[in-house]
């Protein structure tokens, strides 16, 4: 029972280590690209989803920190093109919407390789889900708000 119970201890702190060496690097990986503005030079790439979702080039940014390093760092880019103006409160709830369902996709997929889960489909699955209901979010968010300035209700 004990050498049962020594094992869990050696393992679990084994995994402990892993996830902070994981975590750590990834830190300083988000601090490089803050440093060297590199999110700032990829957001083109995510320009063809933002169409889909009838977003501006504004939300060209949140949405590729939010997806790629995780909702903290897309949140305070976020609530900064709110304040600035650059996005309105419909453009917010639809790049949170993508979000909540496929953020952090590479913090996830890091941690989740440690864990030994199968990552492709999990990650595919992700942005599929995301996508569409995005996409069918933006339809109606925009539906509703075209009626709602023609006085239809």
């Amino acid at each position: 029972m004990l050498n049962i119970a020594g094992e869990i201890l050696i393992n679990s702190l084994k995994l402990v280590i892993e996830l902070g060496l994981i975590i750590t690097v990834i830190m300083v990986v988000v601090e490089f690209t803050q440093e060297y503005r590199i999110l700032n030079r990829l957001t083109a790439l995510a320009s063809p989803i933002t169409r889909i979702l009838g977003l501006p080039q504004a939300g060209n940014l949140p949405l590729l920190a939010g997806t790629f390093l995780g909702i903290s760092y897309g949140a305070a880019i976020i609530i900064d093109a709110g304040r600035n103006g650059s996005l309105n409160s419909d453009e917010i709830y639809l790049i949170n919407l993508f979000l909540v369902i496929c953020h952090s996709v590479v913090e996830d997929t890091i941690i989740w390789m440690a864990l030994g889960a199968y990552i492709v489909p999990v990650q595919i699955a992700r942005l599929l889900a995301a996508l569409l209901v995005c996409y069918i979010a933006s339809h109606l968010v925009y539906r509703y708000k075209h009626r709602s300035h023609l006085g239809v209700e």
